[in-house]
């Protein structure tokens, strides 16, 4: 295994948006530019774990979340989860925001995520990160139900130093065959020795080339 291409979740949908950054970033090391991250989704990330482990230790979810989604957090969140496939030479790692156990011994992905409103429509790199959790777990021995929650937290009103965020879940089913189908797609893509055509998509691809007519 000491040279084989390590994969996650968020590499494998940078492969979905375009496989030219995508094979640039993994296997030149050629990433895109970043820019300025903001900090607040993160923050809101590291409260919201600390507040469901204080409820873990009871088995029960927290009260903002009874009756919106079923089961309960797992005893003990697994840490780094790995997958390797011997016939790509290829693995999948990833770690989850948070994991469900349900009444009947099958287990579901919940995952955070912060946005500036209601969510009107599911994002497609959304549905194949669940597909791709799941997907690993499915190898670590879980057992899974074929359900995925996405917990949205948005801001609703802010008085003084108060500032209150509106929770909204949504259901989704994961598909375990899409997850393998796209870490197979992305793997070959990186076995090849021919960088993607650029993606007419793309905006960083569609900067490049400007930046190239302008010299």
């Amino acid at each position: 295994m000491a040279d084989h291409f390590k994969l996650s979740p968020s590499t494998i949908n940078l492969f979905c948006d375009c496989p030219r950054c995508f094979y640039l970033h993994m296997k030149m090391k050629l990433s895109r530019p970043r820019g300025i991250f903001p900090s607040l989704p993160g923050g809101i990330d590291r409260v919201l774990r600390a507040y469901f482990d204080k409820y873990r230790d009871k088995g029960e979810l927290p009260p903002n979340m009874k009756g919106l989604v079923p089961g309960k957090p797992v005893k003990e969140l697994p840490g780094q989860l790995k997958y390797y496939d011997e016939g790509l030479a290829a693995q999948l790692s990833g770690k989850l925001d948070e994991l469900l156990e349900m009444d009947d011994g099958t287990y579901s992905v919940l995952d955070f995520k912060t946005r500036g409103s209601s969510p009107n429509e599911m994002i497609p790199a959304y549905q194949n990160q669940m597909d791709l959790y799941t997907f690993l777990l499915d190898k670590n021995t879980y057992k899974m139900n074929g359900s995925a929650y996405l917990a949205y937290f948005f801001p609703k009103s802010a008085d003084g130093n108060n500032f209150e965020f509106e929770l909204e879940i949504k259901k989704l089913s994961v598909d375990t065959g899409n997850a393998k189908k796209l870490f197979s797609d992305a793997v070959k893509t990186l076995q090849t020795e021919q960088i993607p055509d650029p993606d007419p998509e793309c905006e960083y691809c569609a900067f490049e080339y400007k930046r190239r007519d302008l010299k």
